[in-house]
């Protein structure tokens, strides 16, 4: 199929001229870095005054969920000298960098207390970041991560341990499976598949300046089978939300046509509550995707209207089952060789006690393998046993093989701010140091230990102090 050029192929669906010329004066222009507060991690009255005084400018965008402003989103203005991921505040897990769009999909999903969540292309792990943060600040839940990809899980995995989000599994399915491995499990699930990326790469990725409708179709047809997946998946009742960072029609309304085409009576597309949104598009060349009343409930942002990255979310509620093929996973009974037992939770709250001065673990419990213990919610337990998990929760004790136990960085990321003993304070000069060269030259303890750095009361980083010098354990 012919290739048409990436500017072209996007004025066949702007509205008029008008349209394409702010287009493509916004295409020349640069997307200013933004970045998510982690709301478990600090309050934002104790993060704000910090950029201020570093002169860096904060602002808000202009997007709203219902009638409540996205208030711990923000752009970054005037950030000059470092960048964003060497600051110690990113390095120590208060803030994910996360295009303002990009986020709005895990907003828009709003787990509540007590859900079982499903993200189910969850790489880097952004999204899973942010719908692990609100469970933990609303008390509890639990969300399963899948990827796929070593690489991109691995990526995953670093960024679920430095933000701390120790009320996450990690499993390794391809998406199009998991419906069938565990249908009507999950209270909530996001989809946000992989796309062709013309929202956010377009002014970088010379592949992307041209459009191929071929590729994009090959494109969709994974993007309509991740989505029934993720709706196998899904509680009659539960929500899903569907996202894209990507602008045609073919894997937007077209992928939801598709949808609704297989499994239309089982689904009710709901309305995307972002009052600053723009519609969908209902028709495309010789195509129509959805009826005009679909298209004002489904949600497209774009570079020269929301002044965001191209961005599509569709929100839906599951009102009845549909079919599975009842896969199963012989993997799963590995799972029994977790240990969870009253006598690892007494050994390693004594332990956190003796050596850390931490006392308080409210909701957490202990899992051990051979060669590591981790902590997570106890949440976890929902989980749907026809599920294996590469992770569960965040390691915060190594075991050597002379059985020797060395703490992890996520001690201080799960604990730091109870611990008491083999603690370290810090200036934010220091912080920063420690971050950008993964070391101090500092004398804060006897060489080999461990210690839990702090900045401002909060769990940062585990450093190992050695002779005038303490390393970090961040990575």
């Amino acid at each position: 199929m012919k290739t048409t050029s990436y500017l072209d192929f996007i004025a066949q669906f702007l509205t008029n001229k008008d349209e394409f010329s702010a287009f493509k004066a916004c295409y020349q222009q640069t997307i200013p870095k933004s970045i998510k507060l982690i709301n478990s991690k600090a309050k934002k009255a104790d993060l704000l005054p910090y950029f201020i005084d570093q002169g860096r400018q904060l602002e808000y965008p202009d997007l709203s969920h219902g009638d409540k402003k996205y208030d711990d989103v923000f752009y970054v203005h005037n950030y000059h000298t470092k960048t964003l991921g060497t600051h110690f505040l990113h390095q120590g897990g208060f803030f994910y960098i996360q295009e303002v769009a990009a986020g709005l999909s895990a907003q828009v999903l709003n787990p509540e207390k007590g859900d079982l969540v499903l993200d189910l292309c969850a790489s880097p792990g952004g999204k899973t970041i942010q719908l692990a943060d609100k469970l933990l600040n609303s008390g509890g839940g639990f969300v399963l991560a899948n990827e796929p990809s070593n690489s991109r899980r691995k990526a995953l995995i670093f960024n679920i341990n430095r933000c701390g989000m120790l009320n996450t599994a990690i499993s390794a399915y391809k998406g199009e499976d998991i419906g069938d491995l565990a249908p009507e499990t999950f209270d909530k699930v996001l989809v946000d598949a992989p796309c062709s990326g013309e929202g956010m790469q377009y002014k970088h990725d010379k592949k992307v300046q041209m459009r191929d409708q071929k590729a994009a179709g090959k494109l969709a047809k994974l993007q309509t089978q991740l989505l029934i997946s993720g709706i196998k998946a899904l509680k009659v009742g539960g929500t899903l939300v569907y996202s894209t960072c990507t602008l045609n029609p073919f894997e937007n309304e077209g992928v939801i046509s598709q949808v609704i085409n297989k499994i239309g009576p089982a689904i009710e597309i709901i309305s995307v509550p972002i009052e600053q949104k723009s519609n969908g598009i209902s028709k495309f060349q010789d195509k129509t995707f959805l009826s005009t009343d679909d298209t004002q409930k489904v949600a497209r942002f774009r570079p020269h209207i929301q002044h965001t990255g191209g961005f599509f979310i569709l929100k839906l509620k599951k009102v009845a089952s549909i079919a599975t093929e009842n896969k199963q996973d012989k993997r799963t009974l590995k799972e029994s060789q977790l240990y969870t037992g009253p006598e690892l939770q007494k050994k390693v709250r004594d332990y956190l006690d003796h050596h850390r001065g931490i006392c308080k673990q409210a909701n957490t419990t202990f899992i051990s393998t051979n060669n590591a213990i981790y902590c997570t919610t106890k949440d976890y337990s929902n989980l749907s046993k026809k599920i294996h998990t590469e992770k569960i929760g965040l390691p915060i004790i190594k075991i050597s093989y002379s059985g020797e136990r060395l703490p992890q960085q996520s001690i201080a990321t799960c604990f730091g701010s109870s611990a008491k003993k083999n603690t370290q304070d810090l200036s934010n000069q220091q912080a920063q140091e420690l971050s950008e060269n993964n070391l101090l030259r500092e004398q804060f303890g006897k060489p080999g230990e461990f210690l839990i750095l702090k900045r401002q009361g909060k769990g940062f980083a585990l450093g190992k102090q050695g002779e005038k010098i303490i390393k970090s354990k961040i990575n």
